[in-house]
């Protein structure tokens, strides 16, 4: 196993198998990407996006709206992407302006086409193990243990967080019945008690729990694998600008047996993954309506 678990060998094998697959159905790929104001950090990502969709052989539609429009003008929108044939995914980069209801804003994204997962119904499903269009992180989390070939079935999980869009998601795709999951899922947050004496317990970790650094050498057990979902923006001692993780990276190292490095990490992979959604939706536009697993065996199936 190696040690430094990167995130690009993962997105640059799920994007070479999108790309074929693009080519073998005669595909092109649409989707409409609304951002709501002028976030420096969620344009930059937007701009990846656009970048990564390019490269790929995806339209990707940028709909830049004012800071200040109302829920209604956010519906409307939405609405009529989801009666356009030609868009076959909606992504609704976060944050979202005060005055929007984040989870109602995913409810009126058509489930088929909610290709960041934000719909319910999208969400329900994963409980159920029902297939769907699944959220990005937690699935590339997944992606992860996979492709490294970290064991999953059997041992203890332990997440920190419980938000919706990773840590509840993740908790149940790891309870799936499949021979890449099948784990003891534990959820812990910030008001967990004995906090530490949970993560050390756990075979693996997965922090996202927004906290710069937040687990260290002491709170982990000899050769656990460490997965960090999380992206702090942090000011160094000489006023640069840098990112850090969940995870206090150069504390754990040692101890670790396996550890994501941030920035080149889960978040590498995430981008990808919004893009297998694109293209599972495109193909079922065009009634060929296949099993989000067919797509994972085809791109793991051998390294």
């Amino acid at each position: 196993m190696e040690k430094i678990l990167k995130g690009k060998p993962i997105a640059s094998r799920i994007r070479k198998t999108i790309k074929e697959l693009i080519v073998e159905h005669g595909l092109e790929p649409s989707m409409l990407l609304i951002q709501t104001g002028d976030d420096p950090a969620s344009a930059y990502y937007v701009q990846n996006i656009i970048s990564s969709g390019a490269k790929l052989g995806c339209k990707v539609e940028l709909k830049n709206l004012p800071a200040n429009l109302s829920a209604q003008d956010l519906k409307d929108v939405i609405a009529q992407a989801n009666a356009d044939p030609s868009i076959h995914g909606i992504m609704l980069q976060k944050p979202l302006p005060t005055q929007i209801p984040d989870a109602e804003a995913g409810t009126w994204i058509d489930p088929n086409k909610d290709i960041d997962s934000l719909n319910p119904t999208n969400l329900g499903k994963i409980i159920l193990s029902m297939d769907s269009l699944l959220p990005c992180t937690p699935t590339a989390v997944l992606c992860t243990l996979r492709h490294y070939e970290i064991p999953v079935k059997g041992k203890h999980v332990l997440i920190i967080g419980r938000s919706s869009i990773v840590g509840k998601p993740l908790a149940n795709m790891l309870l799936w019945k499949k021979p890449w999951a099948d784990a003891s899922v534990t959820v812990c947050h910030s008001r967990t008690e004995n906090l530490n004496e949970m993560i050390q317990s756990a075979d693996i970790v997965v922090a996202a729990i927004g906290v710069p650094n937040f687990v260290k050498a002491d709170m982990i057990k000899k050769n656990a694998v460490l997965l960090d979902v999380g992206i702090n923006e942090i000011i160094n001692p000489d006023e640069s600008q840098g990112y850090v993780g969940d995870i206090d990276y150069n504390s754990c190292f040692d101890k670790a047996l396996a550890i994501t490095p941030v920035p080149g990490g889960i978040g590498t992979v995430t981008t990808s993954l919004l893009f297998l959604n694109l293209l599972k939706a495109s193909l079922a536009a065009k009634g060929t309506n296949k099993n989000i697993d067919d797509f994972l065996d085809l791109i793991f199936e051998e390294k």
